[in-house]
């Protein structure tokens, strides 16, 4: 039986992030799947082509995490949050390590990304307004603070892995992810939010 399309999707995920975007080549991936190149691209064009394809898998995912995210964000909610996408970058890590190189040679993957993103900080904004609202984040002390929280908290929260690659933890765990980005909406926490996020059995925030 010949592999399918999705298998070929697979091993070339697995090459990716163990070698890195700029570093596979479509030889690599038909190796990996036991195809000719020419049988590779009988389902992908090129190496864009299987690039594209990976993408819109992690962009869809992503989207659905923060549609869903968006009904009822309670501490719990958050967490949640967190701990899946961390877990969508452990499975896609070439990206989360490659954004740069990936994004300037697919000018199609850099559009949907920053679509990705803006709709990825809707969803936090809403969030923080939401907590304020019901008494668990304090309001904002001036205007275009929550925005400023956001960009920086979304921020941290794409770039997070590369940087601990850059410093050296070439294993980064789900805890210490969640950890950095309680830590920046820890700030906002009032007398409220402090015993629902202890409930989660979450520590050092005094």
């Amino acid at each position: 039986m010949k592999p399918t399309k999705q298998y070929i999707l697979d091993k070339a995920l697995i090459l990716f992030n163990e070698k890195g975007f700029v570093n596979v080549r479509l030889q690599h991936i038909a190796d990996s799947a036991f195809v000719s190149v020419g049988h590779l691209a009988y389902h992908f064009k090129n190496k864009d082509d299987i690039i594209f394809s990976l993408y819109k898998r992690l962009n869809k995912k992503q989207e659905l995490l923060l549609t869903e995210f968006r009904v009822l964000p309670l501490f719990e909610d958050i967490h949640f949050l967190l701990r899946h996408v961390f877990q969508l970058q452990q499975q896609y890590s070439f990206f989360y390590l490659d954004t740069l190189e990936v994004v300037r040679a697919m000018p199609e993957i850099a559009e949907k990304h920053r679509q990705l993103l803006g709709f990825q900080q809707q969803q936090i904004l809403f969030m923080m307004e939401f907590n304020a609202s019901r008494g668990s984040f304090m309001q904002p002390l001036y205007e275009g603070q929550f925005k400023e929280i956001t960009r920086i908290f979304c921020i941290t929260m794409n770039t997070w892995m590369s940087f601990k690659y850059v410093s050296g933890n070439n294993a980064p765990d789900e805890e210490s992810y969640c950890d950095d980005l309680w830590s920046i909406l820890k700030i906002l926490f009032t007398d409220m939010g402090v015993p629902e996020f202890r409930q989660l059995g979450k520590k050092g925030i005094d």
